[in-house]
């Protein structure tokens, strides 16, 4: 008998929280420097960071991967979700907010965190992005961000 097996669900597994995380700040189109931004994911357990808005309402935060059996748990239905929002004078504006069940880096949602341009005036909005591996699915994000794909 194969004891691998037996013991596969103690295995970790890197699961990829987050590709990295660029983006820009703004309110009516004026940068926003000093600005608390927390990136936050939920797997296991939930899990923040935090950065603040330099020159130019400039923000990043780079790849974020954890160890993680759950992959290997038989019949484990799992869910990541991501979070990115700006604190700004006591209020919260949400920059990104997505759930997959996908532990691997997508090209769709690397993309789109590789370039956010927010402007706390805009109204949230969801957008709705196809799943290339999956037909007929999409990914769903929340943002007030203007979120498009690169042509």
């Amino acid at each position: 008998m194969d004891r691998a097996g037996i013991f596969g669900f103690l295995k970790k597994y890197d699961v990829k929280l987050f590709p990295p995380v660029e983006g820009r700040l703004l309110q009516n189109g004026e940068p926003l420097e000093g600005v608390e931004i927390v990136r936050e994911a939920a797997y296991d357990d939930v899990e923040t960071e935090t950065t603040v808005t330099v020159t130019g309402g400039r923000f990043s935060f780079p790849r974020w991967i954890t160890k993680s059996n759950t992959p290997g748990k038989p019949l484990a239905e799992v869910r990541l979700r991501q979070v990115v929002a700006a604190k700004y004078r006591g209020e919260y504006y949400l920059l990104w907010h997505h759930t997959t069940d996908q532990i691997t880096q997508e090209p769709v949602i690397t993309d789109l965190l590789g370039r956010l341009d927010c402007d706390i005036v805009n109204e949230q909005a969801d957008y709705y992005f196809p799943i290339p591996d999956s037909p007929g699915f999409e990914h769903i994000i929340g943002s007030i961000c203007r979120l498009k794909l690169k042509p």
